[in-house]
């Protein structure tokens, strides 16, 4: 098991590198702030919600006001979109410069059976150091899933795992009072997410 661990960190890591590497140069140029989100009936998607972090805390989101937070949801195992997403974002953080501790990255895993704090905490170690990853109770897990209008399935597979996990690759960026902004594909340009943090900064 540690050798599977160890290769997908490795995969992982190299994708990681590649998109960063492939983003280094893509500044954010002049262009219009991606418009609030809004549904036409029901309440808006996004909220507070309460999940442990990878040291076992307690994290409110509520309690990071006046950060424009970045969440994605995600599981470590997973060698496809998840690297990009943090590739994508550490290149976000890389272009906001001084205002990059104003900001703050959430990743919250899908695979609270696999990934637990000791696993994240490894994780975001090795690829993010403006990251939180949050786990939790599976029920707990998915009201957040549900509250920002993701999805994920677990699907069995013929791994060394034995399954994989088809979720939602969208990127939300949440406001400094805590109210979804907007939210940007895993292959969006990282200046296109990078221009709309610092919007928000304004």
């Amino acid at each position: 098991m540690k050798r599977v661990i160890c290769a997908l960190v490795t995969v992982s890591l190299l994708t990681i590198l590649a998109v960063a590497q492939k983003t280094t140069n893509d500044h954010p140029a002049a262009t219009t702030a991606t418009a609030p989100l809004q549904t036409s009936t029901g309440p808006a998607p996004g909220g507070d919600f309460s999940l442990a972090d990878q040291n076992g805390k307690r994290f409110r989101l509520s309690d990071q006001r006046g950060k424009v937070i970045l969440l994605f949801f995600g599981y470590t195992s997973c060698t496809e979109a998840c690297p990009v997403i943090l590739g994508r974002i550490n290149s976000v953080f890389s272009q906001l410069g001084s205002d990059r501790d104003k900001a703050l990255a959430v990743f919250i895993s899908v695979d609270p059976r696999r990934d637990t704090t000791g696993v994240l905490r490894d994780y975001v170690h090795y690829f993010s150091a403006h990251t939180v990853a949050l786990t939790g109770q599976k029920e707990d897990i998915d009201a957040v899933v549900k509250q920002y209008g993701a999805t994920y399935e677990i699907e069995e597979s013929n791994s060394a795992l034995g399954y994989h996990i088809s979720h939602t690759t969208d990127i939300y960026v949440v406001d400094q009072k805590g109210a979804l902004n907007s939210r940007f594909k895993h292959t969006d340009r990282a200046a296109l997410i990078t221009a709309s943090v610092q919007h928000l900064l304004r």
